[in-house]
C-alpha cells in the first residue's frame, strides 16, 4: 500500500491490528482501580470499587433488524457472565429510522423487558430517538454486572489448557439467516420445517447459566463467548488475549444439521458464522472430567475442540488432516451476504 493510502473498513468488527494502532492506546486518564481494560479478546472492563468488583460491557446489534431487543440483552449479558460476574443493570440507545411507528418501538422494548426479566436484569435507563441516515432500527446496549468472587478473562488461559465448547457453532447466525434470508433459502430448496427449527436457535443464545456455573470451578482458567467471526475467531481471540499458541481441531467442532444445510446452501463457513450461544472454556487438563460432570445436567453439549500451547508453537487449525495457520477472521460470514 502506498504511504498515506488507506482502504475503508468492511462491515463488521474493526481489524485487530487497527484497534491496536487507533483505539487501545487512547484510553484517557489512567485509573489504578481498573483491573481489566480494553484489549483484543477482552469483551468486558473490570473495576474494583469499595470491595465490590464491577464489570462493564457495551455491544450493538447491527447484523439483523429482527429480535434486536432480545439479542441486545442476551449478548451483553453473555459478556458479563463470562467474567464470572452476574449481569445486573442494562441501558441502551435505540436508534429508529424516521417514520418508524410506535408499535415497532413497543416490540423492541417488550423483548428487552421480557429478556431482562428472565435473566434477572434491571433496565435502568437509556436513550431513544428517530434519526436520519439509517434504514432499520439499531440498538446499542450497555450492561453492568458485579461479583465478590474471582474475575475471569480470556487472557487467563495457560499452556496445556484444553479448549471446551458448549452447544454448536454458528447458532446466532443460523437463526438470523433463517429469518432474514428465508425467501432465497426456500427458493433454493430449504424446507420450511428446517427453517423453523433454525429460527428456534434464537432461544439458545444466552450462555449466562453455563458461564456462571463453570466460572466457579477450579481448573477453569478462562471463558469466552465467540460472536462475530464465529468459533474460529473466538478461538483466535482466546489465544491472542492470553499471548499463547493454539491448536484447533476443525472436525471436532460440532455443527448442527440446520446450520450445515443453511451454510452449504449459501456457500458459507459455519465455523466463521456469528456464534453467540456458544461458550469457550480454557480448562486445566486434569480438571476436564470434573467440568464435564458439572455440565452433565444442563442442556449444553460439551466438546473438546483444541488446546492452548506455547506461543512459539504458533496458532494452528487442523482441517482434514492439514495444518494451516489460524488467523483472525476478517469478516463474519453473515456480512458477506449484505
Amino acid at each position: 500500500m502506498a504511504p498515506g493510502r488507506q482502504t475503508g473498513f468492511a462491515a463488521g468488527k474493526i481489524p485487530p491490528e487497527t484497534l491496536l494502532r487507533a483505539v487501545y492506546s487512547r484510553i484517557g486518564k489512567r485509573d489504578k482501580r481498573v483491573l481489566v481494560g480494553p484489549g483484543i479478546g477482552r469483551d468486558s472492563a473490570v473495576v474494583k470499587q469499595n470491595g465490590t468488583v464491577l464489570v462493564f460491557t457495551a455491544d450493538p446489534i447491527t447484523g439483523t433488524p429482527s429480535h434486536i431487543g432480545q439479542h441486545s440483552v442476551e449478548v451483553n449479558a453473555n459478556d458479563i457472565a463470562t467474567t464470572g460476574a452476574r449481569p445486573k443493570w442494562y441501558l441502551c440507545t435505540i436508534l429508529l429510522p424516521v417514520g418508524t411507528r410506535e408499535n415497532s418501538l413497543k416490540g423492541i422494548t417488550r423483548e428487552i423487558h421480557e429478556t431482562a426479566k428472565r435473566l434477572g436484569i434491571t433496565v435502568i435507563g437509556g436513550h431513544t430517538e428517530a434519526t436520519r441516515g439509517i434504514d432499520r432500527p439499531i440498538i446499542s446496549g450497555f450492561m453492568v454486572g458485579e461479583t465478590r468472587g474471582r474475575v475471569l478473562s480470556a487472557e487467563n488461559g495457560r499452556p496445556g489448557d484444553r479448549i471446551l465448547l458448549t452447544k454448536t457453532a454458528g447458532l446466532e447466525g443460523t437463526a438470523i439467516l433463517a429469518r432474514d434470508r428465508a425467501i432465497p433459502l426456500k427458493k433454493k430448496g430449504v424446507p420450511e420445517g428446517l427453517l423453523k427449527l433454525a429460527r428456534g436457535y434464537q432461544e439458545q443464545i444466552s450462555v449466562v447459566g453455563e458461564a456462571l456455573l463453570t466460572a466457579k470451578l477450579k481448573g477453569v482458567h478462562a471463558l469466552h463467548d465467540p460472536t462475530e467471526g464465529g468459533v474460529l475467531n473466538g478461538l483466535w481471540e482466546m489465544a491472542e488475549a492470553s499471548g499463547l499458541g493454539i491448536e484447533v481441531w476443525a472436525e471436532k467442532i460440532p455443527v448442527a444439521p440446520a446450520t450445515q444445510v443453511i451454510c452449504l446452501t449459501l456457500g458459507l463457513d459455519p465455523l466463521k458464522l456469528m456464534s453467540s450461544g456458544t461458550l469457550l472454556l480454557a480448562v486445566e487438563r486434569s480438571k476436564l472430567s470434573m467440568v464435564q460432570r458439572a455440565l452433565l445436567n444442563t442442556p449444553s453439549r460439551l466438546t473438546e475442540v483444541g488446546k492452548l500451547t506455547s506461543r512459539s508453537k504458533g496458532r494452528v487449525l487442523v482441517r482434514q488432516g492439514r495444518r494451516q495457520v489460524l488467523r483472525a477472521v476478517s469478516q463474519d460470514e453473515l456480512y458477506k451476504l449484505a
